[in-house]
């Protein structure tokens, strides 16, 4: 017969964890959970590191910074002053940045293009340099580009304060070119009476809006360097020399422009300025006759209504 105290003793090991061979069940499963989630929160911490620097990459190259951006074509040779009217200030990504931009207009301040620019260029220091730099300097035949598919040359003529718009021509301007042929109107009967004329001169059109390089020596770019150097204080800026007279006018034509030109009397040619947006149209003879002020649908140089503000 087995006593009872026997057999509980011989099976006291029976459903009670022993803790002489090291760690329990319960231990073991314990420090595995904890291992388990301090290597997962270490994989999501080198995850989140990584991501993070991503994510600070793509930011620091997504800021945008200012730069300033050519508008409008700026031709070489023209002045900081007068280029900024066709720059404006822009942002873009810090990655598309030049490192050479500029960073305020004062940069190029007293400077001049260095070579055409085109639109939606960043502006950058050496896009403009003195100008007496020898890069800056333009050729007179840099302007004889084709015009209509055409090659073109130059005409030169003399005028006086009359027939040259009082020295108002600047180059780059474009003026209509008269012809005054001197003839003579017919008389308006048979008794002989003298020519009933307001003027014995018939002037006509010869060339309208004729584009003009250059006023005795100066080209448009003449005039941009001297913009470039004008005193801070708003001074008006010094000519290249004082013996300018503004008498000699160098228009760009084709070569059969500059034949017909040349075949023709230079006292007899008188120039007018017109607008850049002037809008050439073919004209006849003009009655000279009848005064226009006599006509009711003429009466002023602009017709019935005056030089009313179109607004």
């Amino acid at each position: 017969m087995v006593r009872p105290t026997e057999n509980l003793s011989q099976h006291s090991d029976l459903g009670v964890p022993s803790t002489s061979k090291g760690f329990t069940v319960s231990q073991r499963r314990t420090l595995i959970l904890i291992a388990a989630i301090a290597i997962g929160a270490l994989a999501s911490f080198l995850v989140w590191n990584y991501v993070g620097g991503i994510q600070d990459q793509a930011y620091n190259d997504a800021e945008r910074v200012k730069v300033y951006l050519v508008k409008q074509p700026i031709p070489r040779g023209t002045s900081g002053q007068v280029a900024a009217a066709s720059i404006v200030e822009e942002s873009i990504p810090k990655k598309f940045k030049p490192a050479n931009a500029i960073v305020s207009l004062e940069d190029i301040s007293g400077r001049v293009a260095k070579s055409d620019l085109v639109a939606n260029q960043v502006v950058v220091d050496d896009m403009f340099v003195e100008a007496t730099d020898p890069e800056a300097a333009q050729s007179f035949a840099d302007n004889l580009i084709k015009i209509q598919n055409q090659d073109q040359t130059t005409y030169t003529m003399s005028v006086d304060n009359v027939r040259g718009v009082n020295g108002l021509i600047v180059p780059g301007d474009y003026v209509n070119v008269m012809v005054t042929n001197f003839s003579e109107i017919a008389p308006t009967d048979d008794a002989g009476d003298e020519p009933q004329t307001v003027s014995s001169e018939q002037a006509r059109f010869l060339y309208q809006k004729v584009q003009v390089l250059a006023v005795d020596y100066l080209t448009s770019s003449d005039i941009n360097a001297a913009a470039a150097t004008a005193p801070a204080d708003g001074a008006a800026a010094t000519a290249p020399t004082a013996d300018v007279q503004r008498g000699m006018i160098t228009l760009i034509v084709p070569p059969e422009a500059a034949q017909i030109l040349l075949s023709i009397p230079p006292e007899n040619l008188y120039l007018t300025l017109v607008s850049k947006d002037y809008n050439p149209k073919a004209t006849g003879e003009v009655d000279i006759t009848t005064l226009p002020s006599d006509n009711p649908k003429i009466v002023t140089p602009y017709g019935p209504d005056g030089a009313k503000s179109s607004n």
